[in-house]
């Protein structure tokens, strides 16, 4: 029903089961930027998390080094005064610094690699990782996918029209003008209601409620926005 309605009123530029409803005149804008924050989104948590969970997953609880050679002596530590504490015990911050072979006792809290704990936290990181490649690969695409139609002013139903009414006018030997693209600036400008004075930090950047450009029903065109220029055009 959803599909037969988008068709049939060539307005819409597609169906999403997320949202259970057709994508269209009234909430296209705040669908597309509800995808781009999304992948941003997620986007951040990937690069700046990377870090983050290369040193937990792969260095952290790896097997420990084996030294080579044997070294001689006791393990010490330098103060900030510069001299030297001989170490009797050690701590559980100094995990990361423990000698490959001692006789030390070790903290009795001391977490175990393999424990439910630690296995619980990697499986998570494991999880959130997936999660987060996967929405930037399915909803980025998506999200390039509408900047495209965006850019070109149709929707996806009216690309595959497009499409046909141009090579209708090639075997014509004719050149198929897209009623409703009034240029790259113009279209996201017109899009994103960037119009009428209102700012870009406040209508994209900041939740915004306006409506978009037009009722819904008639729209202009190519053909006749240069004339409307001095009456109601943005």
């Amino acid at each position: 029903m959803f599909l037969y309605f988008c068709i049939a009123f060539r307005s819409m530029p597609g169906c999403t089961a997320w949202l259970n409803n057709c994508v269209g005149y009234g909430n296209h804008r705040y669908f597309f930027l509800y995808m781009l924050y999304t992948t941003m989104g997620s986007l951040f948590l990937v690069v700046f998390g990377f870090e983050i969970g290369y040193r937990y997953l792969w260095l952290e609880h790896t097997d420990n080094w084996t030294e080579l050679e044997p070294l001689e002596g006791h393990p010490v530590k330098i103060n900030l005064s510069g001299h030297l504490i001989p170490v009797t015990h050690l701590n559980e911050y100094d995990e990361d610094i423990w000698p490959a072979h001692h006789d030390l006792p070790t903290p009795a809290n001391a977490v175990d690699a393999n424990s439910p704990y630690v296995l619980g936290r990697r499986r998570a990181l494991w999880f959130m990782a997936f999660i987060n490649l996967g929405v930037i690969m399915a909803l980025g695409t998506l999200c390039c996918w509408h900047a495209k139609l965006i850019s070109r002013g149709e929707t996806s139903i009216e690309a595959h029209i497009n499409q046909a009414q141009r090579k209708v006018m090639l075997i014509q030997k004719k050149i198929y003008i897209k009623p409703y693209n009034f240029g790259l600036r113009m279209n996201w400008r017109l899009f994103l209601g960037v119009v009428r004075g209102r700012s870009f930090w406040r209508t994209v950047l900041l939740p915004s409620w306006h409506k978009p450009e037009g009722n819904g029903l008639s729209f202009y065109t190519v053909d006749n926005y240069i004339v409307a220029a001095n009456d109601e055009w943005p």
